[in-house]
């Protein structure tokens, strides 16, 4: 596992521009696009392997990678790799790392391309994150139900997606308002008439942070009954 490590510490090293490192993580100062960039560009060694190998590689370089950069790297490879059932086992599971909103936005890229495409492999996970002590788990519970509409060929039906909501209304974490207020926003964006009558039956309880996301693309002549 050394070996590929240090394939991508090379690789992006040579564009990086290191910086502090905060408490979580080491930081080589790139832009995501620069990245991105680097991940297109490169050929690593192991891609020549077997697709569960492959796999069994990124997870090792999620799970024990002290580079925010190289923990990235990860997510973006399966933003655009198809996820088989079995490579979900693993994938499910980097949830567990999470510990910052970067990081927590781009998985649930992948998890909401699952939820798009093999709704009943995840949707059971989802429903007990939306429960779980870990806040990130919470937050995946939500943003991944859509991510961005506008992405998506399929969504979930109003009801089923709005009892994810309703069950984080009144929990104190910030990121997990943050990304309420995101999934409502795009809730709203697939079913309008149906998200303003519930933001509208519900300001009382809908937590300013989550309202401020959730309403930023409501018209303004729309916003009158909801402020």
């Amino acid at each position: 596992m050394k070996k590929y490590l240090k394939e991508f510490e090379h690789s992006l090293k040579v564009r990086s521009k290191p910086k502090k490192s905060d408490a979580d993580f080491q930081r080589l100062g790139m832009r995501v696009p620069e990245v991105r960039k680097t991940l297109k560009d490169t050929s690593y060694s192991f891609y020549s392997f077997k697709r569960r190998e492959v796999t069994e590689v990124w997870d090792q370089v999620w799970k024990t990678s002290s580079h925010f950069e190289i923990m990235s790297m990860a997510l973006y490879f399966y933003q655009h790799e198809p996820v088989s059932k079995a490579n979900f086992q693993k994938v499910k599971s980097w949830v567990d790392r999470v510990s910052c909103w970067g990081h927590s936005d781009d998985l649930s890229k992948i998890y909401a391309n699952i939820v798009e495409k093999n709704p009943e492999w995840i949707l059971p996970t989802l429903r007990k994150w939306n429960k779980s002590k870990n806040p990130w788990k919470r937050r995946q519970s939500v943003v991944s139900l859509i991510e961005y509409a506008s992405k998506r060929k399929t969504v979930l039906p109003f009801d089923y997606l709005i009892c994810f909501i309703e069950n984080l209304l009144h929990d104190t974490e910030y990121y997990v308002q943050k990304g309420l207020g995101w999934t409502l926003r795009e809730i709203y964006n697939v079913y309008p008439k149906r998200t303003l009558k519930f933001i509208e039956s519900n300001l009382s309880n809908i937590n300013p942070i989550a309202y401020s996301a959730a309403t930023e693309k409501v018209k303004s002549k729309e916003k009158g009954s909801i402020v």
